[in-house]
């Protein structure tokens, strides 16, 4: 195999075990308790967290697994794998921040899942002459929204007020730096990159078509880069996956699978040039 090759086949390798970290958290948030590596491990997630947390990294990790499904792709097709990958990176966010923050975040959260599905068919779309409004009927709207106050007024109709970055912020303050910083790598590899593209800017296409090839590139040129292009996606989606774990094992206070997610973390820092973090606690 080629370099190129041999890096693509060891990060599908760490995401995917990085993938059964996530699936024993998932287990264990909403199975009950089981042990791993000799600890016996127990979740103590409120409802409202449970809910809507793993409802969130349960999404996030299927579309990372999409990702890996689709890694043999080369040429035109990566690019429908942008909007994939943004969307697994943003999800895992999310659902770390609601796992670290308070109560009322949570709540917040499952109220809006009401808030959002009364809205889908009570709103404006378009505008001007090519718009139209939707509505089950003017009373029911009238009686509905009187349900969700919290979400009336300008600016106050979303989940959370706090932008992407100030997300992964709040949970590197609270599950600690390990993973705030992951969750940072993640959002600065791809999510900007991933808005032009999912747009369809002309930057986003520019880049598409012109990122990692020579200065007079041959189509075998062009599928080569969009190959360097899915190891960027990987990468950016295993820093993703390992800010999740890592936040959910910290936060339940759950060492040996924490550790066990700094030692994949420390083959993707090898894969990088980059020297291992040493931990034999939490961070």
């Amino acid at each position: 195999m080629t370099e190129e090759q041999n890096r693509l086949a060891s990060l599908r390798e760490i995401i995917n075990q990085q993938l059964e970290l996530v699936t024993l958290s998932l287990y264990v948030a909403t199975q009950g308790p089981t042990s791993f590596r000799g600890e016996a491990l127990e979740c103590h997630l409120g409802e409202l967290k449970l809910k809507t947390s793993q409802h969130i990294a349960m999404c996030a990790g299927q579309s990372v697994t999409t990702i890996l499904r689709c890694a043999d792709w080369r040429g035109i097709p990566v690019r429908d794998l942008y909007p994939i990958a943004r969307s697994a990176i943003e999800s895992f966010i999310n659902a770390a921040y609601i796992l670290v923050e308070s109560d009322a975040v949570a709540e917040r959260a499952a109220k809006y899942v009401a808030f959002a599905s009364w809205k889908q068919t009570n709103r404006q779309v378009g505008s001007g002459d090519f718009s139209m409004k939707l509505s089950t009927s003017p009373l029911v709207q009238d009686a509905t929204i009187s349900e969700f106050p919290e979400f009336a007024g300008s600016g106050n109709g979303v989940w959370t007020k706090l932008d992407v970055p100030s997300r992964f912020r709040k949970v590197g303050e609270l599950a600690g730096r390990k993973a705030g910083s992951r969750f940072l790598a993640a959002y600065a590899l791809v999510y900007s990159l991933s808005s032009e593209i999912i747009h369809g800017s002309p930057y986003g296409v520019k880049y598409f078509y012109q990122a990692h090839i020579p200065p007079t590139p041959t189509v075998v040129d062009f599928k080569d880069a969009t190959g360097k292009q899915l190891e960027d996606l990987l990468l950016a989606v295993s820093h993703a996956v390992g800010g999740y774990a890592s936040t959910f094992f910290r936060w339940q206070g759950m060492l040996a699978p924490y550790l066990a997610e700094q030692e994949l973390s420390n083959k993707l820092l090898a894969l990088e040039g980059v020297e291992p973090v040493l931990l034999e606690s939490f961070d």
